[in-house]
């Protein structure tokens, strides 16, 4: 083999690594991205998890507590009129969380 092929086999070995080198760093990078992005939907969802829970356990709390001071006739009317409360509570709430969430997500 004389040397100008060798020369050539070399210099594209070389560029096969490099391109080889550069694939696997684009993969670590979307590895970094997707471990981040899987950890950030992890914690939304557990967030959700608890709030469901929680959001349960206020549900009893609030239903016995209505229960004891409404008369069981006409309780269908009372139920409308504390879910609309609630709702509203509830829409007020989700507005203040969200943006103190946005001030944080600013701060970043």
């Amino acid at each position: 083999m004389n040397p100008e092929t060798k020369l050539k086999l070399e210099l594209k070995k070389e560029q096969r690594l490099t391109a080889l080198e550069e694939k696997i760093q684009k993969t670590k990078e979307l590895r970094k991205e997707l471990e981040s992005e899987f950890n950030e939907r992890l914690v939304i969802f557990l967030t959700t998890a608890f709030g469901v829970v929680a959001a349960l356990f206020w549900q009893t709390a609030i239903t016995d507590t209505i229960k004891s001071f409404i008369p069981v006739s006409g309780a269908w009317f009372y139920e409308i009129f504390v879910a609309f409360i609630v709702t509203f509570v509830a829409v007020i709430g989700i507005f203040v969380v969200s943006r103190f969430g946005n001030k944080i997500n600013v701060k970043k």
